[in-house]
């Protein structure tokens, strides 16, 4: 709710009355680690931008939307503005002006978490969410 789109989510879901609980990442993740990690089903994220040539998404965490929220929930939900879809990753860095102020962490997401290192056995969720779900939004 601390975001442009999750105050957009946040009147969406007053007004429908749909049941649901949003929580802002507002208090140091050790004041609710055990609800983080246990008890939320889905997180909902911004992005800066997408990669058409490897399907990629372009995160860059804020305090408001920090990593965790794209990695520990079992449930990414990303939102990725369809203008801000690039071909490769030189053409995103060059078209929003990287050059002029790097992030201190910036996330390239190809999919959900998943890996074969245990027996060859492909497991989805190991290293981060089991589904990745990317809402495209088309500019207004």
């Amino acid at each position: 709710p601390d975001t442009a789109h999750g105050q957009q989510l946040a009147a969406h879901v007053a007004a429908s009355a749909a049941g649901l609980r949003l929580k802002a990442y507002d208090q140091p993740v050790e004041a609710w680690k055990e609800e983080l990690f246990f008890r939320t089903p889905a997180s909902l994220t911004g992005t800066l931008g997408g990669i058409a040539a490897t399907g990629s998404l372009v995160l860059w965490p804020t305090p408001q939307e920090p990593r965790l929220m794209s990695l520990v929930p079992p449930l990414h939900i990303a939102l990725l503005k369809a203008s801000e879809v690039r071909d490769n990753l030189y053409e995103l860095m060059h078209a929003q002006h990287w050059a002029s102020g790097m992030p201190t962490n910036a996330l390239l997401v190809s999919g959900p978490s998943k890996t074969a290192d245990i027996q060859q056995t492909l497991a989805y969720g190991a290293h981060g969410p089991k589904e990745l779900l990317v809402l495209i939004l088309e500019d207004a």
